[in-house]
C-alpha cells in the first residue's frame, strides 16, 4: 500500500490506558445514583486531576473521600507505589515544580524507608493546581520524612516534625507526613500534617479509659481538648478496626487546635457478618452524632471487583469504603467522611 506523501502511521492507542481504566472505575462507583447523592457535580474536576498525577505505566491507587453530611463533594487522593518508580526518571504527567523534586526524590529512595507518595486534592475546590503532596512511609525512621520535607522545600518544617514525633507516646507511629501548599496560605501559618497509627495496645487502653488518651493528647501539644473528641476517638478505639490520629503541626512541634480519628477497614470487614455489624454500629453511633446523615448506607454498594479485557490486556478494577474520620476543629462543629479506595492494575494476557 502506498501511503500519501504528508500521511503519518498513527500511534497505537493502548485499549486499557490509565485514563480509560479511571473513566470505568468511575463509572461502576458512581452508578445507581451515587454520584449525585455522594460526589455531587465534582466528577469532571476529579477526573482532570487523576490525569495528572500519572507517573510510569502503572494505574495508581486513588482514595476518593467524600462527606457524610451537607452537600456532596468530592476529593481525590492519587498514590504512587515506589516500586512503580523505583529508580526511573519519575516525573507527574501535568504537575512540576516541588511536585517534580517530590517524585524524583522519592524514586531514588530505599524501599525500606518509603511505600507511597500521594497527590491529594481538594477538587471540591475546583483546585486541580495546588495538590497536598504526602509521604507514606514503611518504618518508623525520621530520615525518610525529614529528606522528604526538605525535597518539598520545606526546610522550616524538619525541627518541628522532629519535635513532634519525639513528643509521641510510644508505640504510636507515624505512617505520613504532608504539606498543603494552598491550604497553608489560606490559614496564614505554616503547618505539616502528620498520621499516627496508635497500636493496638494504646487503642485497648483508649477503649477503657479516657484518662490515658486525654495525657497523650496533651503530651503531643493539642490544648483545649474537648469531651465531644475524647469520646468519638473512644468510640473508634472500641471497634475492631486499627485506629489512627491525624494532628497538623504548628512551627513550635506542637499540635495545632484540630485533631482527626480514623478507622481503616479491609474488603473482608464489609462482608463478614460479624465485622459488618460493628461498622453499621459505628456509622449509626456517628448518625447520632449528627456529623452523617444516612447516606453511609450507600458505601456498602462501592464495594466490587470487576475484570476487564480489552486488545490483549486485562484490569481487576476493584473499590472499597477503606476509612472512615471524624474531625474536630476548634471553633467549628465536627464533622464526618469517608473515603473509598480504588485500584485498577493490569496484566497483558500473554503474561497471565
Amino acid at each position: 500500500m502506498v501511503r500519501e506523501r504528508n500521511s503519518r502511521p498513527q500511534q497505537k492507542r493502548d485499549p486499557l490506558d490509565s485514563v480509560t481504566l479511571y473513566e470505568i472505575l468511575y463509572a461502576l462507583v458512581a452508578m445507581d445514583g451515587r454520584e449525585a447523592a455522594l460526589f455531587g457535580n465534582y466528577g469532571p474536576y476529579a477526573r482532570e486531576a487523576f490525569r495528572r498525577s500519572l507517573a510510569g505505566e502503572s494505574f495508581p491507587e486513588l482514595w476518593f473521600e467524600i462527606p457524610l453530611a451537607g452537600d456532596p463533594w468530592l476529593d481525590l487522593h492519587a498514590l504512587v507505589s515506589y516500586e512503580d518508580v523505583a529508580g526511573t526518571q519519575a516525573s507527574f504527567s501535568g504537575q512540576e515544580g516541588v511536585y517534580a523534586n517530590a517524585i524524583e526524590w522519592f524514586a531514588a529512595q530505599s524501599p525500606h524507608a518509603v511505600r507511597q507518595l500521594a497527590l491529594s486534592y481538594d477538587t471540591s475546590a475546583q483546585d486541580v493546581d495546588h495538590p497536598a503532596v504526602q509521604l507514606l512511609v514503611n518504618s518508623d525512621d525520621i530520615a525518610a520524612p525529614i529528606g522528604f520535607l526538605q525535597a518539598v522545600g520545606q526546610l522550616d518544617a524538619t525541627e518541628p516534625y522532629r519535635t513532634f514525633v519525639e513528643s509521641m507516646p510510644h508505640p504510636w507511629y507515624a505512617c505520613y507526613v504532608g504539606v498543603f501548599p494552598r491550604r497553608e496560605e489560606a490559614d496564614g501559618q505554616d503547618w505539616v500534617r502528620v498520621e499516627c497509627i496508635v497500636g493496638d495496645q494504646l487503642q485497648h487502653a483508649y477503649a477503657n479509659s479516657a484518662e490515658g488518651l486525654i495525657e497523650h493528647l496533651t503530651r503531643v501539644g493539642l490544648q483545649g481538648i474537648c469531651q465531644d473528641a475524647v469520646e468519638g476517638i473512644r468510640a473508634f478505639a472500641r471497634t475492631p478496626f486499627p485506629l489512627e490520629l491525624q494532628f497538623n503541626v504548628g512551627k513550635d512541634g506542637k499540635a495545632l487546635p484540630v485533631v482527626s480519628a480514623s478507622v481503616r477497614f479491609q474488603p473482608k470487614d464489609w462482608m463478614d457478618g460479624q465485622r459488618r455489624e460493628h461498622i453499621d454500629h459505628l456509622f449509626r453511633w456517628i448518625q447520632k452524632q449528627g456529623m452523617a446523615d444516612n447516606r453511609w448506607e450507600l458505601l456498602a454498594d462501592t464495594l466490587f471487583a470487576k475484570s476487564v479485557t480489552r486488545g490483549g490486556k486485562s484490569a481487576v478494577l476493584s473499590c472499597f469504603p477503606a476509612f472512615v474520620k471524624l474531625r474536630w476543629r476548634k471553633g467549628e462543629p465536627p464533622c464526618a467522611k469517608a473515603y473509598l479506595m480504588g485500584m485498577a492494575p493490569t496484566t497483558n494476557k500473554d503474561d497471565e
